[in-house]
């Protein structure tokens, strides 16, 4: 049994260096929620709302631009584990429902959702990646949103898409230095 646990657990850090951490995304995301943060200041609930639920459809795309610059080919890198992050997505979508509910009745609930729902993934890439940076950030962001939403109900349409882009921004050195620590400790993409 410990033989299989060590070669799983090789294989999620070999799959981490092979996709470069998967760092393009969190940085398209930090891009996608800094805009939203901006757009707080112009918009009313409603019209945000709608431009968040329309603007996440480019979060994945920009993702898939920014591999080559941010040396982080998560498409070109093949692994058993690669099933479970496209799953992991897939299962993000399901929320669609809710969050076009939520928009169509309480758009002001828009960033809260949007910030948690689209955190969900997190821990299952996390652990795909043998990432403690990913798992840290999915927790550390639902608390950081919902203290917002609760505490500071002023900042919801721009206090939130802000944390949630630093956040990112973390998440994406985290995952780099978590690529570089595997390369260290002798795991190659190969």
């Amino acid at each position: 049994m410990t033989d299989l646990k060590q070669t799983i657990d090789h294989e999620r850090k070999r799959y981490c260096v092979a996709a470069g951490g998967g760092v393009s995304l969190p940085v398209a995301g930090a891009l996608y929620w800094a805009v939203m943060g901006g757009l707080g200041f112009y918009l009313t609930p409603s019209q945000w709302a709608i431009a968040a639920a329309a603007g996440s459809g480019l979060i994945f795309p920009l993702g898939i631009l920014l591999q080559a610059p941010m040396r982080s080919p998560f498409m070109k890198s093949k692994s058993p584990l690669s099933g479970v992050t496209m799953a992991a997505i897939a299962a993000i979508n399901l929320l669609w429902p809710i969050h076009i509910l939520l928009i169509g009745g309480f758009p002001e609930a828009a960033p809260l959702t949007l910030a948690i729902g689209m955190s969900l993934h997190w821990p299952i890439i996390g652990w795909a990646y043998h990432s403690r940076v990913s798992l840290i950030h999915a927790f550390v962001r639902v608390a950081a949103v919902t203290v917002i939403w609760y505490g500071f109900p002023d900042w919801r349409l721009t206090g939130i898409p802000f944390v949630v882009a630093g956040l990112y921004l973390f998440a994406a050195a985290g995952l780099r230095w978590e690529v570089l620590r595997f390369r260290r400790a002798g795991v190659s993409a190969a």
